[in-house]
């Protein structure tokens, strides 16, 4: 696993590292202040990871290729990969749970009486990042093995997760996903990020971008795909990475992310009377982020608050991109 200095991460659990919201826009690298731009430095990207990576060596890896859809079933070395045409592209990855530690918390369930989603990664706005990510388009994979008329695709990686609730208390962490979305030029199979080989806690040496979906679906250490012209029923973990309740009569598969956005600072800060400017991000798995608004309100007491500076339209410090998020300030 990468090193995770505490001055830039926030430790949450095994496998769990949230990137420090606060300093997001001013990292404190070697003591100084240091602006960061559009990307997160790869040392610096948050990491969710339900296992210990596995150690995979590139040179003995493979990609294996499978299912009914495929005339050419068949497997990829490292170096086919590279060998193939490469496209980037520029893109916010947002957990699923980001934001968890602000929802409400569920009476008790279960066994054990807990108030959920307490036991779960209790995320503030750290678990997000984004990053240029290099790769192969997944279509190209899939043609190059003689893809036909698929209907579901499933990404497998090949971490092995202890979970006694599963058959044999394992599981792998997988993916399906409808072959409209795999086909699209923007789903790839990364190899590089931020012009860097992935490192080890963000998928090396291969893992998957869906552009938009919530990044619990980005299947990491990548080793196999199964293609098939039938759905494919979800399993392991991704059973559970549903929306449920009154507004969802049948579970819903997490997919597109929801709008988000955040000002960056610290979660305990004083601001002093006088003039301030604020500072954040906003960011969709839907697309471009074109305007933000941004309201004050004033705790005047408890559960009331009041309007200290009515909404108004902040200045973007970055052009708008499709699932990029842009950079914003107001006075």
């Amino acid at each position: 696993m990468q090193a995770t200095p505490s001055w830039n991460f926030v430790h949450c659990e095994n496998g769990s590292e949230e990137m420090k919201w606060g300093p997001v826009g001013r990292a404190p690298l070697s003591g100084e202040p240091v602006e960061l731009g559009e990307f997160v430095p790869n040392d610096r990207m948050y990491i969710h990871n339900r296992a210990r990576p596995p150690q995979l060596d590139r040179r003995t890896w493979r990609l294996k290729l499978s299912g009914d859809a495929l005339r050419r079933p068949r497997s990829f070395t490292y170096d086919e990969l590279l060998a193939m045409p490469s496209v980037t592209v520029k893109r916010t990855i947002d957990c699923g749970a980001n934001c968890a530690a602000f929802f409400p918390k569920l009476p008790p369930g279960g066994t054990d009486n807990r108030w959920l989603p307490v036991g779960y990664t209790q995320w503030h706005f750290g678990a997000v990042g984004a990053a240029e990510w290099t790769g192969v388009r997944a279509k190209d994979v899939l043609a190059a093995a003689g893809a036909e008329s698929p209907m579901d695709v499933k990404f497998a990686g090949l971490d092995v997760i202890v979970n006694h609730s599963f058959p044999g208390g394992t599981t792998r962490y997988s993916q399906v996903a409808s072959a409209d979305k795999v086909l699209k030029d923007d789903t790839l199979l990364a190899y590089r990020m931020n012009g860097a080989d992935l490192p080890v806690d963000h998928g090396y040496p291969l893992r998957l971008i869906l552009s938009g979906w919530a990044a619990v679906t980005y299947i990491k250490w990548l080793g196999e795909i199964e293609v098939s012209k039938h759905r494919i029923a979800p399993t392991g973990l991704q059973t559970r990475h549903v929306l449920v309740g009154p507004a969802y009569p049948n579970p819903v598969p997490l997919s597109v992310g929801p709008v988000r956005s955040a000002i960056e600072h610290d979660p305990e800060i004083t601001l002093h009377p006088g003039n301030i400017t604020l500072r954040g991000r906003a960011w969709s798995g839907a697309g471009a982020i074109e305007r933000v608004d941004v309201s004050v309100e004033k705790l005047v007491a408890p559960g009331r608050w009041v309007t200290e500076m009515p909404w108004r339209q902040a200045k973007l410090l970055s052009a708008p991109e499709p699932y990029m998020w842009v950079r914003f300030e107001v006075p």
